[in-house]
């Protein structure tokens, strides 16, 4: 090959990185502007809500404590928290950190599809989880699972480098593994799906890096170390059956994921299951050993990664712990996106390939964008629970005497309904028939005019609703996205000592 060739090959490779480096930027933008926007407009949900309070102990031994009788790891309440210290507790504060990590996410999916593939795997990667719905909706709730997707992403990317190194040079690279060992801890304590994402790259590791048992081993040492402390409310919190899911699996369980992850849009889902069935067929260097050799296909790794923690939680979910819940499957979202980039590339070659991949690729991005802004009208629709519209009510037309009656573990709607300053309130916490003695109790006792029932996250039992109904005269029913309250105004009672009227001697007869 001349000179001038190598210089034009050179060249043209120094192009296609520029402008591969201003792609990401763009796709950086506008994945920001999808997150950031709006992070304080919507209510927080029931779970939102759960997470202040969790992360709300005075002390750190008071926080921990707190977590270990919920159902996820403390990490992630450990920076809500800190979150709270810095930006102060509103909506879009509390929020924040999740964005964050979304955002994070973009140019980490790019780093790893280019470190498996290429850089326009990368590209395509990227640019489809700052558009599609799923990525974007859990970068803007107040609970762990964006930081879980960027997590995923950075252990399989440092996994990658450790593997390579233990399978084809026989050693262990020490900053690839370094910074696999921390990532692996973060991500294991911030959800326990990110646990058995490790759980299964240690597995795969061993049977891939054959003959270096012992340096897998030492790998994961530190790891288990670091993990130790937490175990025994690992092992509680599963015993006592507090992880749930949405049930047993089905033949729609997986199609359901995965239209999850697209968005719930059908004509997105169904051009995804075509490309993808398309690499199936035609990709056969994604699912054998290359060639010239020894290669790890990147594809069947990333489809282990896509189908192992589903199969997982198929299993255990025929036990008492529930584990199916497609949130916690966002665990594999990074290697579904990533397959998809790679059946573009793989579907369209030949001299006008680069044209056609990014076609497709940019037509699946603006339809899911369109989706997102026009069909489900995401920025200007509730998606959440209106919590804080149903307690704002409450607060703007209760008064002295009002009694509110909710249900509410950890007396969460706190947050909306009192401030530090105005200390107690004329709550009573009843969230089941066997609760009712409790407001006969106080309506017996306080002066009370009316009675306002806030019903948020879980409806009562039906038996309570016809207790009150019975007790109290309903006036007003206020509806919203996700709650209600009803205001029950209290009958007024004879006094006992007053004599009472004797009734007539006889009734007329009816004619």
């Amino acid at each position: 090959m001349s000179r001038s060739s190598v210089r034009e090959k050179k060249r043209g490779r120094d192009f296609l990185e520029s402008w591969g480096l201003l792609a990401l930027l763009a796709i950086m933008l506008l994945g920001a502007a999808l997150r950031f926007y709006g992070l304080g407009v919507q209510s927080l949900s029931g779970d939102e809500l759960a997470s202040w309070d969790l992360s709300n102990g005075e002390t750190l031994s008071q926080l921990i404590g707190g977590v270990r009788g919920d159902e996820y790891p403390p990490l992630y309440f450990l920076i809500l928290r800190f979150a709270q210290w810095v930006f102060g507790d509103a909506e879009w504060a509390l929020r924040l950190p999740s964005a964050l990590a979304g955002w994070l996410c973009i140019p980490a999916i790019f780093f790893l599809g280019k470190r498996l593939y290429s850089e326009r795997e990368g590209i395509i990667a990227a640019l489809f989880l700052a558009v599609f719905w799923a990525p974007i909706y859990y970068s803007q709730e107040a609970r762990a699972y964006s930081m879980l997707i960027l997590l995923s992403i950075l252990t399989s990317y440092f996994w990658w480098g450790v593997m390579l190194g233990l399978r084809y040079r026989r050693e262990l690279p020490a900053r690839e593994a370094a910074l696999y060992v921390i990532s692996a801890v973060v991500c294991a304590y911030l959800h326990y799906f990110g646990l058995l994402l490790i759980m299964l790259q240690g597995a795969a590791l061993a049977v891939l890096a054959y003959g270096t048992l012992r340096e897998v081993v030492l790998l994961y040492v530190p790891g288990v170390l670091a993990y130790l402390p937490w175990l025994p409310a690992t092992v509680h919190q599963f015993e006592s059956g507090q992880q749930n899911g949405m049930g047993g699996p089905s033949l729609l369980t997986l199609p359901d994921y995965f239209q999850f992850l697209f968005g719930r849009s059908a004509l997105i889902s169904l051009a995804a299951w075509t490309l993808l069935a398309f690499l199936f067929i035609r990709g056969w260097d994604d699912l054998r050993p290359r060639r010239k050799g020894r290669g790890i296909p990147p594809g069947s790794l990333l489809a282990a990664w896509a189908l192992g923690p589903f199969v997982v939680a198929c299993v255990a979910s025929q036990s008492p712990v529930q584990l199916l819940a497609n949130e916690n499957l966002l665990v594999s979202l990074p290697a579904v996106y990533l397959l998809l980039a790679r059946s573009l590339t793989r579907t369209f070659s030949g001299k006008a390939a680069a044209v056609f991949q990014g076609t497709v690729a940019v037509g699946l991005a603006a339809a899911g964008l369109a989706y997102l802004l026009f069909s489900m009208d995401y920025y200007t629709t509730p998606t959440r629970e209106q919590v804080r519209e149903a307690a704002r009510y409450v607060v703007g037309h209760e008064g002295k005497g009002t009694l509110l009656i909710r249900c509410d573990p950890g007396a969460r709607l706190d947050y909306y309904l009192k401030t530090r300053e105005t200390g107690e309130r004329n709550d009573v916490q009843a969230c089941a028939a066997e609760d009712f003695p409790k407001i006969e109790s106080r309506v017996k006792n306080g002066d009370y005019q009316e009675v306002f029932h806030l019903i948020s996250q879980t409806d009562p039992e039906p038996k309570m609703i016809s207790m009150l109904q019975r007790s109290f005269q309903p006036v007003h029913y206020e509806r919203f996205d996700g709650a209600s309250v009803v205001v029950y105004k209290v009958r007024p009672s004879v006094p006992s000592g007053l004599p009472q009227p004797e009734p007539p001697a006889s009734l007329p007869k009816h004619g």
